[in-house]
């Protein structure tokens, strides 16, 4: 059986956290072994709520659980050490996107998970979701013809900027760019099979998070300009009003020669309002429900099948499927590093106020 290990019980972590007992109660072919927490009460609440043993840090949870495999919830900046330490000591890793905000962090973890022969994936569930998996079927059956360009949104509510990315936790890096705009990144570098990105040129707006004490970014377009010649424009925000139907307002074109595709990832059909929580527009793509054989109410959508595809993944590797076999069926952290490229040369663009070339 697999024996599997959190970093972080947080927000996200709490996702890792249900996602694997979940796995671990209706398969039986894993075992959420402990995690790892720094904060006392976060971790007595966790140790609660999941019955599973908390350690108060990654080292100690190392070095007493055999684990196969960790996952990483930590905020972005926290990312390099958990993944070295785990990776140092043997165990196959998950990491929350991006990979790092750092080109030389993100390109050490990848390299040091080549050395070691271990797996280390990044948590890009954009690529789980069907809609985009239909996207880019008909990108490669040539039925959107050669592509022109593309652009994604990807739009939070106030909440998420002052609570989450605004908080002190989460380091002096965070971005909506950073938070949000790298899921639409690896999303079009994905559907495009990962063209080499060549020049950014971003603007941002800062005024209303800077009002309330938080000195990040309201809002950031940047445009992207690939080897393929498809230029893709990504607009990002956390300043929507929290009274906003959804927490986040997502969605990505393409247009080709031939054809022209919208998944808006907000409004998909689903569409209602309760006393309680006013008007709502559910994302059951992201976090849908099922009803089991057993007739269990349990989580499914593509945030859940982007963590348990991580404990597919090792159960190929326990098999005997070589590491190399897995290629282009994950989220690499090579491709992690086009990611944290592009996200990096955003932010030089924003800082000096013109075009950049991506970095190496």
């Amino acid at each position: 059986m697999l024996e599997i290990g959190v970093v972080g019980a947080g927000v996200y972590g709490r996702t890792h956290l249900g996602a694997f007992k979940q796995r671990e109660r209706l398969s039986g072919d894993m075992r959420l072994a402990a995690f790892a927490e720094i904060n006392a009460e976060v971790r007595r609440t966790a140790e609660r709520d999941f019955g599973v043993r908390g350690y108060p840090s990654l080292a100690e949870m190392l070095g007493k659980e055999r684990l196969d495999g960790v996952t990483v919830a930590t905020p972005d900046h926290l990312h390099h050490r958990a993944v070295v330490e785990c990776l140092e000591g043997g165990r196959h890793v998950f990491v929350e996107k991006p990979l790092s905000t750092d080109v030389g962090e993100a390109r050490e973890m990848a390299e040091l998970a080549e050395r070691k022969g271990l797996l280390l994936q990044v948590d890009f569930h954009k690529r789980f979701d069907p809609y985009h998996v239909d996207l880019k079927l008909r990108l490669r059956d040539g039925q959107l013809g050669r592509l022109e360009y593309g652009y994604c949104w990807m739009e939070d509510v106030l909440r998420i900027g002052t609570g989450v990315i605004g908080q002190s936790h989460w380091g002096a890096g965070g971005s909506p760019a950073w938070f949000l705009g790298i899921h639409m990144i690896d999303l079009t570098c994905w559907l495009m099979d990962f063209p080499e990105p060549v020049k950014v040129y971003a603007t941002g707006a800062k005024g209303k998070l800077a009002s309330l004490g938080h000195d990040i970014y309201d809002s950031i377009k940047a445009t992207v300009t690939y080897a393929n010649g498809v230029a893709v424009t990504y607009d990002t925000a956390v300043v929507l009003p929290n009274s906003h139907e959804a927490v986040v307002r997502q969605g990505v074109k393409m247009v080709g020669t031939e054809g022209i595709l919208v998944v808006d990832s907000q409004y998909r059909g689903a569409r209602g309002c309760t006393t309680a929580g006013g008007m709502e527009t559910p994302n059951c793509g992201g976090f849908g429900r099922k009803i089991a054989k057993n007739g269990e109410v349990v989580q499914s959508g593509y945030i859940n099948d982007s963590l348990v595809d991580f404990v597919d993944n090792l159960a190929e590797l326990r098999k005997g499927t070589p590491l190399s076999a897995l290629a282009g069926r994950y989220a690499s952290a090579r491709e992690g590093l086009i990611s944290t490229r592009i996200g990096v040369a955003i932010h030089q663009s924003l800082a000096g106020g013109n075009l950049v070339q991506v970095p190496q």
